[in-house]
């Protein structure tokens, strides 16, 4: 099951583990604005580009703008196998100066 976590346990985990920091705006939405090192691949877009993560068992942080496609993400994966997925919310919420606006 995928956990919903809040966004200084987030950043405390950005800053110390390896993790995946996947970002499921539009590529739009992207490009304006997100966390260093996110990969974007959009909600919509999730189910076919799976291989584009890592291995099912590597810990997942799921993002993005308001809360609500995170979420849908953050249950797609864990129903599609992935065992760590945590749901940080939406980028709206973002407290911590790691978002890179391009």
């Amino acid at each position: 099951m995928y956990k919903k976590i809040d966004q200084k346990t987030a950043k405390s985990i950005i800053d110390s583990r390896p993790c995946t920091i996947l970002d499921v705006r539009t590529e739009e939405e992207f490009v304006q604005g997100h966390i260093e090192n996110a990969v974007c691949i959009p909600v919509d877009d999730l189910e076919k580009r799976l291989d584009e993560l890592p291995d099912r068992e590597q810990l997942i942080l799921v993002c993005c703008r308001s809360g609500k496609s995170s979420r849908a993400a953050a249950e797609y994966l864990n129903s599609a196998g992935y065992k760590n997925v945590l749901d940080i919310g939406g980028l709206v919420y973002w407290e911590y100066g790691v978002v890179t606006w391009e």
